[in-house]
C-alpha cells in the first residue's frame, strides 16, 4: 500500500528558524519522514488483527495465534519500502472447563524501512485484552497495547550540492551545513486502545466482528530536528482512528460469502477500503479441513486502488496473498500501476482439553 507524502497530514513541523539550503533538504527528505510518521499499513488488515485493534486480540477459535505479515512496495520508483510484522497470542481462561472468558496475553513487533536513505521504524507492542460474554454467541473484547518504538535514519546517504567540486564528486568535501538534523535516532512509548463485539452463529460457520481502534492515544513525539537535545519539538504524531467490519455468510455445506470494510482517519488522511470474496471448502473432514478463498477489495484515497486477493486455508494455518494494483490515479505514472506484494501467514494452534471438553466459542 503506497504511503501519504503529505507531513501535514500526520504531523506540524516549524523551520522558520532554518537555513534556505536546510528548507530544501526538509523538502526532499519530507516525503520519507511522513511516511513514517503514519502507520505502517498492510492491505490484509483482516490478517493483521493486532495493528488494526488491540481489541483483536484473543479474537480466533484456538488457544495461540501466531500471525506474520509482510509487505514490498514502490520498488520501481527505486524507493523501496518493505515491512514486516509479526505477533503472538495466547488465551488464559478464568475457569477451568469454560471457555467463553478469558484474558489474552500477546506481543508484537513491527520493523519498516524506506527510501534510499533507509530510515527505519521498530515498535514492540504488549496487547493484553479480555474477552466476555454479552450474550448468547455474542462476546466482547477490549483490549490495550502498551508499546515502545524507535526511529532511525542513515545520514551517511545524504548529499549536498557543495560536495560536487568541479563537476566531480567528493564525499569528502565540506557539505557547508550547519543546521542538520540533532539527532537520527528516536525512541517513544505508545499508547493505543480497541474493542470488538463478536456475533456468532451457533449451527453454522456465520460470524461477525464489528469494532474499532484509537492508535497514539497520548500522540509520542516524532521529531529529528528539535531546535536542541533537550527539547522534544513540536512533531507529535496524530491519532488514528480504525472503524472496522468482517463478517462471513454460510450459503451451503460448501460455500460461504466473505466481506470486510475498513475506515481510517489519522489527521487530514482517510481512507476506505471494501471488499468482498467466496470461500469454498475443498475438505471439511476433521484435521483434514481445506478451503479456498478468492476475492478483491477497493481502497479509496488519494491513490485508489484494486486489491485482488487469494487464501489458502488448511486445518489451522492461513496463507494470504494480495498485489496491489493502482489504476485510477497519478501514482501509477511511477508505479506502473503496480504498488507490490504482500503476503501473510496465521497458524491457530489448540491446547490439549480435559475430558469434559467444551468448544472454544470464538471461531
Amino acid at each position: 500500500m503506497p504511503k501519504r507524502i503529505q507531513i501535514q497530514n500526520s504531523a506540524t513541523v516549524n523551520t522558520s528558524a532554518t537555513s534556505p539550503r536546510f528548507i530544501l533538504l526538509l523538502a526532499l527528505l519530507l516525503p520519507v519522514f511522513a511516511a513514517t510518521a503514519q502507520d505502517i499499513h498492510f492491505s490484509q488488515f483482516g490478517n493483521s488483527p493486532l495493528n488494526l485493534s488491540p481489541g483483536l486480540a484473543g479474537v480466533f477459535g484456538g488457544d495461540m495465534r501466531f500471525v506474520g505479515n509482510y509487505r514490498s512496495q514502490w520498488r520501481s520508483v527505486p524507493v523501496p519500502y518493505t515491512t514486516f510484522s509479526g505477533s503472538f497470542e495466547n488465551k488464559i481462561y478464568w475457569t477451568k472447563g469454560r471457555y467463553d472468558r478469558y484474558l489474552t496475553g500477546s506481543l508484537i513487533f513491527n520493523y519498516d524501512k524506506q527510501g534510499s536513505i533507509e530510515l527505519t521504524s521498530m515498535q514492540i507492542g504488549i496487547p493484553i485484552s479480555v474477552t466476555l460474554p454479552l450474550a448468547k454467541n455474542t462476546y466482547l473484547t477490549a483490549g490495550v497495547t502498551p508499546a515502545f518504538g524507535q526511529r532511525a535514519f542513515d545520514t551517511n546517504r545524504l548529499t549536498f550540492d557543495a560536495q560536487w567540486v568541479d563537476c566531480i564528486f567528493d564525499p569528502g568535501a565540506d557539505a557547508r551545513e550547519d543546521q542538520l538534523f540533532q539527532s537520527t535516532n528516536l525512541k517513544y512509548f505508545d499508547l493505543s486502545g480497541g474493542v470488538n463485539v463478536r456475533f456468532q452463529s451457533e449451527a453454522k460457520r456465520s460470524r461477525l466482528d464489528v469494532g474499532g481502534g484509537l492508535h497514539h492515544i497520548n500522540r509520542p513525539n516524532h521529531d529529528f530536528w528539535s531546535s536542541d537535545l533537550t527539547d522534544p519539538g513540536n512533531v507529535k504524531l496524530y491519532n488514528k482512528l480504525s472503524l472496522y467490519a468482517t463478517g462471513l455468510l454460510q450459503l451451503s455445506g460448501t460455500f460461504d460469502l466473505v466481506g470486510q470494510g475498513l475506515f481510517q482517519k489519522q489527521g487530514g488522511y482517510k481512507e476506505i477500503v471494501y471488499g468482498a470474496g467466496l470461500r469454498m471448502h475443498l475438505n471439511q473432514n476433521p484435521y483434514r479441513e481445506l478451503a479456498l478463498q478468492v476475492g478483491a477489495d477497493y481502497r479509496h484515497r488519494y491513490s485508489d486502488a484494486l486489491l485482488p486477493h487469494i487464501e489458502i486455508l488448511w486445518r489451522t494455518w492461513t496463507l494470504g496473498f494480495t498485489y496491489d494494483v493502482n489504476f485510477w490515479s497519478d501514482v501509477d505514472l511511477v508505479t506502473n500501476k503496480n504498488a507490490g506484494p504482500e503476503l501473510s501467514l496465521i497458524y491457530r494452534l489448540y491446547k490439549v482439553k480435559p475430558v469434559r471438553f467444551k468448544t472454544c466459542p470464538i471461531i
